[in-house]
């Protein structure tokens, strides 16, 4: 019974610190010290590198290399590195017909696919600026974009900053509007950790690092966990941008939403196990901390919740505070069910989207401890 009480008590107290006290820790510090985000510099418009990782992404490309160069950073000192991961499009004459308008392209051919984090490798050997930035064919910077990314980097501390990526369909469906309150949790704690400077963190759609901190990222690796990993082991800075804005599609259907979770959570957890190791855990326990509560105990929620479940079962002869949290599990996976059959319930929406995000979790979990982690990257719109 005691092994009972300590399985069930210590779920319940992971779970409440990686939901609530975690938050509550960070605004708490945040308000009682000076911030390390100052990033109101004056931006030193420096030549940039900004690398497109593209399979077959024909159709998106004029649009996106129009959206780079037509933004107010002098077109004079951005130079754009699209790299086609094995596309059978006609990628190359779409590009072709861009450098009459636009000639600072670079376009790079891999044969095979190899995937996102193998083409960003490729691509850093055909830069010549020492700030990267890395986008995908899909993705829309706000005009200011460019420039507020790179104002971040007037900090000699900073080797790696990343934007904030909106969803322009967050609102079209139940899975993408309960997607977007977790994201907006997300970009909370990261403006948070910023601010305190231990953010660790990236969005691979609209981030940039110093060339001379980038280190090749392995195959199970992509450059919005292991870059910024990279960055903190070598004695550098990462920081959140706010206004730095970019826009993009979010998996719009249960199918997609559950499929991304997966992914992110095999290749995330592998990739960061492999690559902060011990080496990081002792060198930097504060940053280890904080990519415990922000990440791991997230991607770990499905078992804690298992755990707090089956417990509190067990547990229902012990008093009637275990009875009453038993009712509240069943009005919440009822409330997941509801969501599931689309039905008009209060709740019910939210409900089945942490629900569904938690299967992904636990199966993407499974995936990283078998060593079974994908790492070819389907955009949205070809999922």
């Amino acid at each position: 019974m005691n092994l009972l009480f300590f399985l069930y008590w210590s779920a319940a107290a992971l779970i409440i610190s990686v939901w609530i006290l975690y938050p509550i820790l960070l605004w708490l510090l945040v308000n009682i010290r000076k911030s390390f985000t100052d990033l109101n510099l004056k931006v030193d418009y420096q030549a940039v590198s900004v690398i497109v990782a593209a399979h077959n992404e024909a159709v998106n490309l004029s649009g996106r290399i129009t959206n780079i160069f037509e933004s107010d950073y002098p077109a004079s000192k951005i130079e754009v590195v699209i790299v086609s991961d094995g596309s059978s499009d006609d990628t190359p004459s779409v590009i072709d017909k861009l450098k009459e308008n636009y000639p600072r392209i670079n376009l790079v051919n891999i044969e095979h696919q190899g995937g996102r984090s193998n083409a960003h490798n490729v691509a850093i050997k055909h830069c010549t600026a020492e700030i990267l930035v890395f986008t995908d064919a899909e993705t829309i910077f706000e005009p200011t974009f460019l420039k507020k990314i790179i104002e971040s980097f007037q900090r000699p501390d900073v080797g790696f900053s990343s934007g904030v990526l909106k969803y322009r369909n967050q609102s079209s469906n139940s899975v993408t509007e309960s997607a977007g309150i977790y994201w907006r949790f997300e970009n909370f704690l990261r403006e948070f950790e910023s601010s305190l400077g231990v953010f660790v963190f990236g969005s691979g759609a609209c981030c940039a690092v110093r060339r001379s901190l980038f280190r090749k990222i392995p195959p199970v690796g992509d450059v919005d966990f292991t870059t910024p990993l990279d960055v903190v082991l070598q004695g550098g800075k990462c920081v959140h941008v706010p206004d730095a804005i970019a826009y993009d599609d979010m998996p719009n259907t249960p199918e997609r939403e559950f499929n991304a979770r997966v992914r992110m959570t095999a290749k995330n957890l592998y990739g960061t196990i492999e690559r902060w190791g011990l080496k990081g855990v002792f060198a930097h326990p504060i940053y280890t901390l904080v990519i415990f509560f922000h990440k791991i105990g997230r991607w770990l929620m499905p078992f804690l919740m298992i755990a707090l479940f089956f417990s509190n079962i067990m547990l229902l002869s012990e008093g009637h505070v275990y009875s009453i949290f038993f009712v509240l599990h069943v009005v919440f996976y009822l409330l997941a069910f509801a969501g599931y059959k689309k039905l008009n319930v209060p709740l019910a929406r939210s409900s089945y989207s942490f629900c569904l995000a938690n299967i992904g979790f636990f199966i993407g979990v499974l995936k990283a401890a078998t060593g079974r982690v994908p790492n070819l990257y389907k955009p949205v719109s070809q999922s």
